[in-house]
């Protein structure tokens, strides 16, 4: 679900409305359709020209949350580049986009911190996981993904559990201890494939912006190969 566009007029003093903060903070994820269109081939360039110039980390093949379904790829499942937006002029300005800026302090308040970027290509299902690995803990972290590529359920889109952040022994802990405790058993737990859990699927087309918290469990499947995702990460004022 979308709750709204971004106004690229109004650059000087972005924010996002009311109900787009109820709504992310209620669900834990927004989709800002189109904010970043105007400037798509200009980002995608960025982004080829550091994966042509860089070399990115291959991530460890046997992560049990990353799951290729061509065996090309069964040793290339996941490459990565930290420091990613940093790394081409093409991506810098982004650290200062009044948009990117706009939707950290609507969400996150004064003072929050900018806690990096990386990009990926994707070349497997990603299981159901949250990101709060290397987070500090009781500090609210939210994750801006620039999705480059149309990408639907069937293609790999994004897919959430709306209302997983929320901390807690019940639904969040139940959720994290049957489905990314150990990703590779969903179905002994809970009776249905891993691809089968009850969720939202985030269709997304390049110029969207899709904002998470890091505690929303997510996940993606059926996606071929080489799809192109960067984030840049936020944190609130500790």
């Amino acid at each position: 679900m979308s709750t709204g566009t971004g106004d690229k007029s109004a650059q000087v003093d972005f924010a996002l409305s009311d109900q787009q903060v109820a709504y992310f903070k209620t669900f834990g994820f927004l989709k800002i359709p189109r904010l970043f269109a105007p400037e798509v081939e200009r980002i995608r360039r960025g982004f080829e020209d550091v994966f042509a110039t860089e070399t990115p980390e291959v991530l460890d093949p046997g992560n049990p949350y990353h799951r290729t379904r061509d065996d090309r790829y069964t040793l290339e499942t996941r490459t990565l580049i930290p420091g990613f937006v940093d790394k081409s002029p093409a991506l810098q300005w982004l650290r200062q986009d009044a948009r990117v800026l706009g939707v950290a302090r609507s969400l996150l308040g004064d003072g929050f911190v900018y806690a990096e970027s990386d990009g990926n290509l994707f070349n497997c299902d990603v299981y159901w996981h949250i990101d709060v690995y290397g987070a500090a803990p009781n500090v609210e972290h939210i994750k801006l993904s620039f999705y480059l590529d149309e990408l639907h359920r069937e293609t790999g889109a994004l897919r959430v559990i709306p209302g997983s952040h929320f901390d807690g022994a019940g639904y969040a802990g139940a959720l994290y201890k049957h489905l990314s405790s150990e990703p590779g058993h969903v179905t002994e737990h809970v009776g249905v494939g891993v691809d089968e859990v009850p969720s939202w699927t985030v269709d997304v087309e390049p110029g969207d912006l899709i904002v998470g918290n890091f505690r929303t469990m997510h996940a993606s499947f059926n996606g071929g190969v080489r799809r192109r995702l960067f984030t840049m990460n936020f944190s609130a004022a500790s």
